[in-house]
């Protein structure tokens, strides 16, 4: 497959700005979104962050970044502090594989809270497009999206294939969404909703399922 032939328009450039006043977004999110620390916890830091934006932002037409990380309920590096967790996933198998679609969806159910799981080949372009613009109608992070998607084909990175990272703006004149893509060497953008759908449409090796998107209620 020949490299950079999927439009992608960076996040921090002018134009990734503009676009963002334009869209309906998540600023909470955005303020709190950092990239992962842990190689192998790009699904564990994306759940922690979509939970923590709900909660700080739950009640509140426009919630404000806490003063510091004390304040947010879940991070990366607090997230198996919780039994919840404990009960969902192992730490020494996500510390070295990672983790699926699936199990990402155990670990939510496992915090209580409200999802729905959709692996690509059981869905559409379509359903996906109108679940991102649903759930990221609401600015104060009460509802969020999670993308499974395969890094290489998105042409986000030569190396690495299945990744998890949140989405957190839709364009919808442009059919663009905003992914604050978690890996460290990776640029933030806006990419078209076609082409993180057909990086989701790919089969993740560990599950033999494909990827998909969880959105959280």
């Amino acid at each position: 497959m020949s490299r950079n032939t999927i439009p992608k328009i960076p996040f921090h450039s002018e134009e990734g700005k503009k676009i963002l006043e334009e869209a309906a977004s998540q600023p909470l999110l955005i303020k709190m979104f950092k990239k992962q620390q842990n190689n192998t916890f790009c699904g564990i830091h994306s759940c922690a962050m979509v939970m923590s934006a709900q909660y700080l932002g739950k009640g509140k037409s426009t919630p404000e970044l806490p003063e510091s990380v004390v304040d947010v309920p879940y991070t990366e590096s607090n997230m198996f502090d919780y039994k919840e967790t404990k009960e969902a996933l192992n730490f020494e198998d996500a510390d070295t594989k990672g983790m699926t679609l699936d199990e990402l969806n155990n670990l939510f159910l496992a915090h209580g809270k409200k999802v729905h799981c959709t692996f690509a080949s059981e869905s559409n372009l379509e359903d996906f497009r109108a679940a991102a613009s649903e759930a990221l109608k609401n600015s104060n992070s009460s509802s969020g999206v999670i993308v499974n998607y395969d890094e290489y084909q998105l042409e986000q990175d030569e190396i690495i294939h299945g990744h998890f990272s949140p989405i957190a703006g839709f364009h919808k004149e442009k059919d663009m969404v905003l992914l604050l893509d978690t890996w460290l060497q990776t640029t933030d953008v806006w990419v078209g909703v076609k082409d993180l759908f057909d990086a989701m449409n790919t089969i993740d090796s560990a599950s033999q399922k494909s990827r998909g998107w969880i959105v959280l209620l």
